[in-house]
């Protein structure tokens, strides 16, 4: 059975170990292992702007992502983040898990999750992915809408993403038990930075997915 639960300071061996796992894989295909340092620094180090949250199996980690209370302002203009939103980046899944589709599970979780928030009532959950294949797979088989392809300050392109809150009483059946995390929402537009993660060496995609060479989640 699965659960969905904010991740906590003991949580740290088996965050790396599975981060560990998806670099070993990354390296059998010849790829460059997926960027985790930020994701490594967050955990026991998240607030009420942010939430590291884990999905388990039988208490196994086999999926992960962070959660934030506010769309990041580097992407997305001031009128976009003055809607209520929160957004979705960081989603990492353990390589034995293929083909078992836990990127789609656990969109569906923040789906419902935020639909499920009333005070204030969220009009967005929103993602940016590499403007590649894993876009289209976020597109094609997750459902999410893209609303425009940006640029890094690398010149990378990532494709920005969002998609509407929607309550999904039926998902009780897959994930059992659902812990929510504690987070302050807020549309002001003010925000014009992205809640404070560690630096990083480069641009950390929304999703991390056996996507290469043909694998998806």
């Amino acid at each position: 059975m699965y659960e969905m639960r904010p991740a906590t300071n003991e949580d740290g061996p088996v965050v790396h170990g599975l981060l560990r796992a998806r670099n070993d894989w990354a390296r059998r295909l010849g790829q460059l292992p997926p960027e985790s340092i930020a994701l490594r620094l967050l955990i026991g180090g998240t607030g009420d702007d942010m939430a590291l949250m884990l999905l388990t199996e039988d208490n196994t980690v086999v999926g992960c992502f962070v959660l934030y209370a506010t769309t990041p302002g580097w992407t997305w203009t001031a009128s976009e983040r003055a809607e209520p939103s929160m957004s979705l980046s960081m989603m990492h899944t353990h390589p034995d898990q293929h083909g078992a589709r836990l990127a789609n599970l656990m969109t569906l979780w923040v789906l419902d999750y935020t639909a499920r928030r009333t005070s204030p009532e969220l009009e967005w959950v929103r993602c940016s992915v590499p403007d590649n294949r894993l876009a289209r797979y976020v597109r094609e088989e997750l459902g999410w809408h893209q609303v425009r392809v940006t640029c890094n300050a690398q010149g990378q392109r990532y494709a920005l993403m969002q998609r509407r809150p929607h309550r999904l009483p039926e998902l009780s059946a897959l994930i059992t038990r659902s812990v929510d995390p504690t987070l302050l929402v807020t549309g002001d537009l003010a925000i014009t930075t992205a809640p404070v993660v560690p630096r990083q060496p480069r641009h950390t995609a929304g999703f991390v997915t056996s996507d290469q060479r043909g694998g998806l989640p």
